[in-house]
């Protein structure tokens, strides 16, 4: 696989309005229309499916290039992509509670399955689904699909929504940030336990005991749910916070930068400029 550069990568996710080319969900890979090219003109944002569409040849080159063109949440209006949200924290209701805070929500023997953050306005999806066999099926890393095939799933998205579901089953998560607070729902499993994690309700199922409802008072919980499936433990913990050392290097070289601009993305209500040094970003309306 080739690696591409981190300023690169920033360009291509904002000329594509942050979502897949074609469809633009959400949920991204970045695709090389030209094999190992370096070059932002010769790399995509799409979502997996559409991905495997370009890998495999039924997305031609010249149609690449169309939607590389005309990126759907630009042609939208949605220019910060789908999931711009008003948050500046995640405020997540989850067993009619509200969870507050960045960063993992579910971690199960030390393995964080679900994490959310904002960063710049909008919402980031980090999480490993497992099959009831314990095979890790897909994973997403700050809403970049990492792994698995995308064919067994439905992907589906609209302004500040979200969900991924197995076709013909049950929904595996939904996001809906179009109301304060979050709604959250989920279904995952991990070494043969099933956590559900919904709006009104918690249920963790282990194997040995029936299926029980996990209930708090109700209230405001700056924590995450973590689960000991050895001891059939399940608690809330202080969240910890994940740290972003490149982003906080990057904007530390910004605070000393001689910027020197260069116009990347021009549109008929707004431009947007980049620092050839520094990689800052500046959005100008017209």
């Amino acid at each position: 696989m080739t690696t591409i550069p981190e300023p690169i990568e920033r360009q291509i996710r904002q000329e594509a309005g942050f979502g897949c080319c074609k469809c633009g969900f959400p949920i991204i890979e970045y695709h090389h229309i030209v094999r190992d090219s370096q070059s932002p003109k010769d790399i995509m944002l799409l979502c997996p499916k559409h991905h495997t569409e370009a890998t495999v040849g039924a997305m031609l080159e010249e149609e690449q290039r169309f939607y590389k063109a005309h990126p759907s949440n630009i042609e939208n209006g949605l220019v910060e992509g789908k999931l711009k949200v008003n948050q500046k924290t995640p405020v997540v209701i989850i067993g009619t509670n509200l969870f507050v805070g960045d960063g993992d929500f579910l971690i199960v023997d030390d393995e964080s399955l679900l994490s959310i953050e904002i960063y710049e306005g909008r919402l980031e999806l980090s999480m490993k689904l497992y099959d009831q066999k314990d095979n890790l099926v897909a994973e997403i890393e700050r809403n970049e699909w990492i792994s698995g095939d995308p064919l067994p799933w439905d992907l589906e998205s609209k302004f500040q929504w979200v969900r991924i579901r197995r076709k013909l089953r049950d929904i595996e998560l939904e996001i809906d940030a179009r109301r304060f607070p979050i709604k959250l729902r989920a279904d995952m499993w991990r070494k043969g336990v099933n956590f559900q994690l919904r709006p009104n309700k918690l249920i963790f199922n282990a194997p040995e005991m029936r299926m029980r409802d996990i209930s708090f008072a109700r209230g405001r919980i700056e924590g995450v749910l973590k689960v000991d499936t050895l001891k059939h433990v399940f608690r809330v913990a202080p969240r910890v916070r994940k740290e972003r050392v490149k982003v906080g290097s990057r904007e530390w070289e910004q605070l000393g930068c001689e910027h020197e601009f260069v116009t990347i993305i021009d549109r008929k209500k707004y431009t947007v400029k980049e620092c050839r040094k520094c990689k800052k970003i500046d959005k100008i309306w017209k």
